[in-house]
């Protein structure tokens, strides 16, 4: 990890509007995320955690919309142009969804979905290129290259999330995001596709967003902890400090749950 921010988040609200109704969904949350540094945030449903990673990648559509800023290469995010968003997004800021049936298309093979990613953020239209990407993006995650031919639907639930990982990190970005990347996973399936995760992460010196509700998964991945509660970080600092040493009443009941569990 290098002491060098490559995202910063400054006073970051988030206001979802529907029917002429607005919902304060993230207050104020500010943070800075280092080069090679996986910062975990951990909070219950509805907490805000979803809805910051989606601004990073400036998802937050019309007639919702974040105020504050995300800086990213001297630029805020947030006033960016679609043009320049579309430079970044999916190419130098990725992300891996909880949903890897419905992120992955249906009606095309593995193979055409990497295709679709290498052609559009890469720009790469030599098919001998796009076989040698493909092949070397499955065996990093430990997949046999005869994947690449198969149907999401005829792959387990494991399988497709190292898919939208390798996917996720082909084009070689410098911040992923991962939402919830284990949901609805076995135990041991989860452990293998963190681990995997992980090691994509520290071998290739991107920087990572860990969003879960699981502190144990937290505990396993991050450098560094923020809790969300409320649409606002309540604690934040390295995991190790706010395990030892919880300051806010919500985060001492997640550690001791935690413990519990441990035990």
């Amino acid at each position: 990890m290098i002491d060098e921010d490559i995202l910063s988040v400054r006073d970051l609200s988030i206001v979802y509007s529907s029917y002429g109704e607005e919902k304060n969904a993230v207050r104020n949350v500010s943070f800075d995320l280092r080069r090679g540094e996986i910062l975990g945030i951990v909070g219950e449903s509805g907490a805000g955690k979803s809805t910051v990673g989606k601004a990073i990648l400036g998802l937050i559509e019309p007639p919702s919309y974040a105020r504050g800023q995300i800086t990213f290469e001297n630029r805020n995010i947030l006033e960016m142009s679609e043009y320049r968003l579309n430079k970044i997004r999916w190419n130098k800021i990725t992300m891996i969804f909880q949903a890897s049936m419905n992120s992955l298309n249906p009606v095309q093979s593995i193979e055409s979905n990497f295709i679709s990613v290498i052609k559009d953020k890469m720009k790469i239209n030599d098919k001998i290129e796009w076989e040698r990407l493909i092949d070397e993006a499955l065996l990093s995650v430990s997949l046999p290259i005869e994947v690449k031919k198969k149907f999401p639907h005829q792959l387990s639930g494991g399988m497709k999330q190292r898919i939208l990982i390798s996917l996720a990190m082909i084009t070689n970005p410098q911040v992923v995001i991962a939402d919830e990347p284990t949901t609805a996973l076995d135990v041991i399936t989860e452990f293998y596709v963190l681990s995997v995760l992980k090691n994509k992460i520290r071998t290739s010196g991107a920087s990572m967003i860990f969003i879960t509700h699981d502190l144990p998964a937290i505990v396993f991945m991050a450098d560094t902890l923020a809790v969300m509660r409320y649409g606002e970080i309540i604690e934040h600092g390295p995991v190790s400090n706010v395990l030892s040493k919880p300051q806010n009443d919500y985060t001492k009941k997640l550690v001791g749950a935690y413990y519990e569990v441990e035990l």
